[in-house]
């Protein structure tokens, strides 16, 4: 039985005991987990979805052993199991005492039906607007009602955030045709896992079949890619592969559908007393795309957790605590793979198949297996890729950038202090460094808003960002000390806003950050900043800095356990130690211009050489600019040779301030993401 709802907009006398806020598999199968603890009686509930599901529209898959609970609580649902499989070379292999079990969605859905009609369950065909808590308790908005609930399960779609270093988020997206052959040419208890004899189309591509009688069978082409396939392209593929492997053939059901492959964080707000499910709560295997065991045994979960009267938020899984562990590291090795190397997928796969028991494989990707297991696994598989992908993985650790800087550092200082050896090597590491990251970082601002370069916008930006040069010229010539004010103070805002959106840090205390690193790597140099100061326009730092000034945020490193932080106060402590020229540059450049260039690269979406080809023109200039620069502006009494880098620092200064206002919209809209 099924009421109607009132249509008056925010109704609040609606009240649940349960709310559904989805009605997919996840939801349904937690529905019949009530329904076999008899905890639907006597109880209010109301399902939410944006239509209602009444046809078949996925094919849910696990395998596990016929005595296992899956299998004893869905035995009703399970429409075939096979307990032997066709590797890419077709010779049947056995899984026993495994099954590999098929569920078709509507199954699952028709089984709902029954419940919402046995048990008078209520069901409204709405989008949900927004999960809240006020005051009163727990609320929906759907439709214009607003609607109470005592527990609400979150099943909606779930929204992805762009990935950040070190993540991945692809796709597995598939189209299947259900034949019907003109003669009995299948095994029905032997189904064809991941055949990878078709074309790879510059992804990884594969077909699996799951015969139903021995001449029924879904065959299904599917893609693990940073693209989805188009139907049109699976169709040819599906078309030749079925034509060479059984012939003639009628299409009796189509299928299609897309499932993120992604260790990537979910966008949504944590209300209290919510419980999310299926992939909202990161069910979703990131390297298979595997799900529907993990959502049964969470079902049991969250109701074992009823029955007890346990907190249900505990359920709730975390993106920071969900991929962590050894199983999701092998995760976001073929994550890796898969995009940026994803012609090497059919290859790793293949050898995978071919060397390793199918058993074994398959209790690896349940992640039962132990670390002896997983070393006889990958042993069997090439290790080119896996060691490429664990290098890039790596460096893109948080934590990888300063542990450099350290060794690095410690190097320059053993090298002895303005040794002719440390001389030469650290001036090649500041030249190149300026050539390959740091001009270029701030060579890519015409970017910045439309990712590409728009020619008819260019002189308008090639204009402003020239004044915008020149007025700070105008001030380093007329008025040094409110130029190096100015100079200061938009710098230790910009590095601020660099190594703040890294470590999460709000904009005060990004901002004392930056100030903090600037005055300390200058305070500890005062000899050598003075000398520098004094050439451009007799200035001078007042107050030397001493070296245990950073000792604050070593310590608030260590109580907010930020790891990469406390690496970059400890190797900004050590470059104390070494002439004020390589310390600024190792910060500038190591720290600063590759930081700012990870932000740039995630903004624009675009590949790390495909940027760095489209800051040339502006790179070039920035040099000719400099040079032209120092032909023209009045030459300058030497004062400890230090005048060539007084000039220096002046066109930085200059060159930096436009650059400067194009990043803050950058992080601004970074900002606004995150918050």
């Amino acid at each position: 039985m099924q009421e109607h709802m009132p249509s008056d907009r925010y109704v609040t006398t609606l009240k649940y005991d349960y709310i559904f806020c989805g009605t997919g598999a996840s939801a349904s199968l937690l529905l019949l987990e009530l329904y076999r603890k008899n905890l639907l009686k006597e109880t209010k509930v109301l399902l939410v979805d944006q239509v209602m599901k009444t046809s078949r529209d996925k094919t849910f898959c696990f395998w596990a052993e016929e005595g296992d609970p899956i299998c004893q609580d869905l035995k009703s649902l399970i429409s075939y199991s096979w307990d032997a499989v066709n590797l890419s070379d077709h010779s049947a292999i056995s899984i026993l005492p495994l099954k590999y079990n098929h569920v078709s969605s509507i199954d699952l859905y028709q089984e709902l039906n029954k419940l919402v009609d046995q048990l008078g369950l209520q069901r409204l065909i709405a989008t949900v607007e927004n999960i809240n808590k006020d005051e009163e308790g727990l609320y929906i908005i759907a439709d214009g009602l607003k609607i109470r609930g005592k527990k609400i399960f979150d099943s909606r779609t779930p929204i992805y955030q762009p990935p950040i270093r070190g993540e991945v988020h692809l796709y597995q997206s598939f189209v299947g045709w259900m034949i019907e052959t003109e003669s009995e040419i299948l095994q029905p208890h032997t189904f064809r896992f991941m055949d990878f004899e078709i074309e790879q189309q510059g992804f990884t591509q594969f077909v699996y079949v799951l015969p139903f009688t021995p001449n029924k069978a879904l065959v299904e082409v599917t893609r693990f890619g940073a693209e989805v396939i188009k139907v049109g392209d699976a169709e040819l593929l599906l078309k030749k592969y079925i034509a060479h492997h059984f012939g003639k053939h009628t299409v009796t059901d189509v299928e299609q559908g897309c499932i993120p492959m992604s260790n990537t964080k979910i966008a949504y707000d944590i209300t209290p007393g919510v419980v999310t499910l299926g992939a909202k709560n990161y069910h979703i295997k990131p390297s298979t795309g595997y799900a529907f065991k993990n959502m049964y045994y969470h079902a049991k979960a969250v109701v074992a957790s009823i029955q007890k009267g346990e907190n249900l938020e505990l359920l709730n899984s975390l993106h920071e605590k969900k991929f962590i562990g050894r199983f999701a590291f092998y995760d976001s090795l073929l994550l890796d793979i898969l995009k940026n190397r994803p012609g090497q997928g059919k290859h790793i796969f293949v050898e995978l198949l071919r060397n390793v028991e199918i058993k074994k494989i398959l209790k690896f990707l349940d992640e039962k297996t132990n670390i002896k297991e997983d070393i006889s696994i990958f042993y069997q598989l090439p290790w080119a890729p896996f060691l490429t992908a664990l290098f890039h993985k790596t460096i893109r650790y948080s934590w990888f950038q300063p542990l450099i800087l350290t060794i690095l550092t410690i190097f320059l200082i053993v090298l002895g202090n303005k040794s002719p050896l440390q001389t030469n090597i650290a001036n090649g590491i500041f030249f190149v460094g300026l050539i390959s990251v740091g001009i270029p970082h701030g060579a890519v601002d015409h970017l910045l808003e439309t990712g590409k370069w728009d020619f008819k916008k260019a002189p308008l930006f090639i204009v402003k960002y020239l004044l915008l040069f020149a007025l700070m010229g105008m001030i380093w010539y007329f008025i040094p000390p409110l130029a190096l004010t100015i100079f200061i103070g938009y710098s230790a805002w910009h590095f601020g806003q660099a190594d703040g959106d890294q470590w999460q840090f709000s904009p005060l205390i990004a901002m004392l950050w930056g100030t903090s690193v600037l005055f300390y790597l200058l305070g500890t140099h005062i000899t050598e900043t003075n000398a520098i100061l004094a050439t451009m326009g007799q200035l001078s730092l007042p107050i030397s800095c001493p070296v245990w000034a950073m000792l604050p945020w070593l310590l608030w490193a260590v109580i907010r356990k930020k790891f990469p932080l406390m690496l970059t106060v400890i190797w900004l402590m050590l470059a104390s130690y070494i002439p004020l020229l390589y310390a600024f540059g190792l910060y500038f450049i190591g720290q600063h211009s590759l930081t700012s260039w990870q932000h740039i690269q995630a903004h624009l979406k675009l590949s790390h050489k495909h940027i760095w080809l489209h800051s040339l023109p502006f790179h070039g200039g920035a040099w000719f600019l400099m040079a032209a620069f120092y032909f023209l502006w009045p030459s300058q009494d030497m004062v400890y040779d230090y005048s060539q880098w007084g000039l220096f620092f002046i066109f930085i200064a200059c060159i930096s301030f436009p650059h400067v206002v194009a990043m803050h919209v950058v992080y601004k809209g970074r900002s606004n993401f995150n918050s």
